[in-house]
C-alpha cells in the first residue's frame, strides 16, 4: 500500500529546491546575457551585463541571509523572478550608454542625466509600492517586502553607482548610432550649403 500526505509535497519541494534554484538562476542569467548580446548595439555589453547580474544575485542572497530568511517556496519564487527586476537597473543604462557618442566620461555623465533619472524614479516607485507591506503582521508579506527592498537597494546601487564607475573606466568610446550619424551628416550638409550660398 502507499501512504499520502500533504507534507510529502513540502518534503519534495525542499529536496529539489537547491538544484532547481541553481538551474533557474543559471538559465535566467544566460538568457539575460544573450538578450544583451543580441539587442545592445555592441558586443562588449555582455562583458558588463553577465558579471553584474551574477553579483546582484549573490548580493540578493546575502540580503536574505542578513535578514534571517531561508529558502522556502515563497522566497524561491521571489528569487527566480528577481532577475527580471534586477536586469532593469542595468540594461537600460547600458543601452543608453551605447547610444551616446563621445568619450567615456561624456557618455557616462549624459547617461546618468537622462536614463539615470528614469531608473532612479522607477526604483523609488517600486520601493514605495511595496512599502505598505512593511506594516503587515504576515510573514508572507514581510518576506516579500524584504526581498523587494533588497532588489531595489542593490539594483539601484549597482546600476547608478557601480556601473557608471565601470563604464567611465572601461566602457567603449565613440560609439555613434545610425540616427546620430545621420544627424551629424545632415548638420554637415547644412553647413556646406550655407558656405556655398555665401
Amino acid at each position: 500500500f502507499f501512504t499520502y500526505d500533504v507534507v510529502y509535497k513540502l518534503w519534495e519541494c525542499f529536496a529539489v529546491a537547491d538544484n532547481q534554484l541553481i538551474l533557474s538562476r543559471s538559465l535566467g542569467v544566460g538568457s539575460v546575457a544573450w538578450i544583451a548580446f543580441v539587442f545592445i548595439p555592441h558586443w562588449s555589453a555582455v562583458v558588463f551585463v553577465f558579471p553584474l547580474i551574477c553579483i546582484l544575485y549573490i548580493d540578493l542572497l546575502g540580503v536574505l541571509q542578513l535578514a534571517g530568511l531561508h529558502i522556502n517556496a515563497l522566497s524561491y519564487v521571489c528569487i527566480v523572478m528577481s532577475i527580471g527586476l534586477l536586469v532593469d537597473f542595468i540594461i537600460h543604462l547600458l543601452f543608453r550608454y551605447y547610444e551616446l557618442p563621445g568619450t567615456r566620461r561624456e557618455k557616462t555623465v549624459e547617461m546618468l542625466k537622462t536614463m539615470g533619472a528614469s531608473v532612479l524614479l522607477g526604483g523609488t516607485t517600486t520601493f514605495l509600492g511595496t512599502l505598505p507591506l512593511m506594516f503587515t503582521t504576515s510573514d508572507v508579506f514581510t518576506t516579500v517586502f524584504i526581498i523587494f527592498l533588497g532588489i531595489v537597494a542593490i539594483g539601484m546601487g549597482h546600476g547608478l553607482i557601480f556601473l557608471p564607475v565601470l563604464l567611465s573606466w572601461f566602457g567603449p568610446e565613440e560609439q555613434v548610432t545610425m540616427s546620430r550619424a545621420a544627424e551629424v551628416k545632415d548638420a554637415h550638409a547644412v553647413k556646406k550649403t550655407k558656405k556655398m550660398g555665401d
